[in-house]
């Protein structure tokens, strides 16, 4: 197994600390490639203005300064043989600078920090975790700030049954580095004849993994997000994962996405993972 490149996001915020100590904590013994990235905004007209240009270069070394007192930090509270590195980018959002990033540089997950959000924000287009979940190709780990690393142990895979197959081999691929079970759960309304033969289904496909550390649960329930949430404290589970997609306009404005409601919940990990 190749050392996994990650990105982990920092805005020098005690919660962007937490989740880049969890990552590190986590692959470290990986040997992983960490890059720290921070993201510089200068506000202005035109970039081309002679005194913005200066701000921004201020800005950057400033960014490149605490960065190197950052990796210090890093180094001294969790040891390891991992690399760990750092960069600031000009750039108008996190978004944009870490999708123009992975886009470049090879990247197998970007770690970020996270916090619940006011129901007016939830109800705009959606802060900056949820932006970079949207926008990035790669895989994205969502931290809350309460969060502790501890052994990944127990797993849930939230799941719409839409291309199991596929995306089991991938999350198994996860979960057999750190030996985690897997509770592969799906919500609904209601059963009916289509939904019983789908589930069927399902448990050939988990039989056929043939992967002992995982089982599959229907919880029936409207909301689907409460049920998950419930569900995570029920199994003491480390981490959420769940797969999604590209957002229409109108999903968007409207929050229309199980992965964006529970980005903003934020009671354990989330790892997003984006449907090819």
């Amino acid at each position: 197994m190749k050392p996994p490149k990650i990105v982990l996001l920092t805005d020098f915020s005690p919660v962007s600390k937490v989740a880049m100590k969890f990552a590190l904590r986590m692959a470290a013994p990986l040997h992983a490639e960490f890059t720290v990235v921070s993201t510089v905004r200068v506000e202005g007209p035109s970039r081309a203005n002679l005194k913005l240009k200066h701000i921004e270069k201020m800005l950057l070394q400033a960014a490149e300064e605490e960065g190197k007192e950052l990796i210090k930090e890093l180094r001294k509270e969790v040891k390891g043989e991992y690399k760990l590195g750092f960069q600031a980018i000009q750039g108008h959002t996190v978004a944009e600078v870490i999708k123009a990033y992975t886009q470049k540089h090879p990247t197998n997950m970007v770690v970020m920090g996270s916090r619940g959000a006011s129901t007016l924000k939830k109800a705009r287009m959606g802060g900056t975790t949820v932006s970079v979940i949207d926008d990035c190709e790669v895989p994205v780990m969502a931290i809350p700030e309460h969060a502790q690393y501890s052994n990944l142990q127990k797993i849930v895979y939230a799941s719409d049954l839409k291309n199991v197959a596929k995306e089991l081999e991938i999350l198994i691929e996860f979960a057999t580095i750190f030996g985690s079970h897997i509770h592969m759960i799906h919500v609904t309304p209601a059963i009916d004849k289509k939904a019983e033969a789908a589930h069927l289904e399902i448990e050939e496909i988990i039989r056929k993994t043939k992967y002992s550390k995982l089982d599959f649960k229907v919880i029936i329930d409207d909301n689907i997000p409460s049920a998950i949430d419930q569900f995570i404290k029920e199994s003491n589970a480390e981490l959420l994962t769940t797969f999604t997609h590209h957002l229409s306009l109108f999903e968007k404005l409207f929050a229309r996405s199980v992965t964006r409601t529970l980005a903003y919940l934020g009671t354990i990990p989330l790892l997003a993972l984006k449907r090819k």
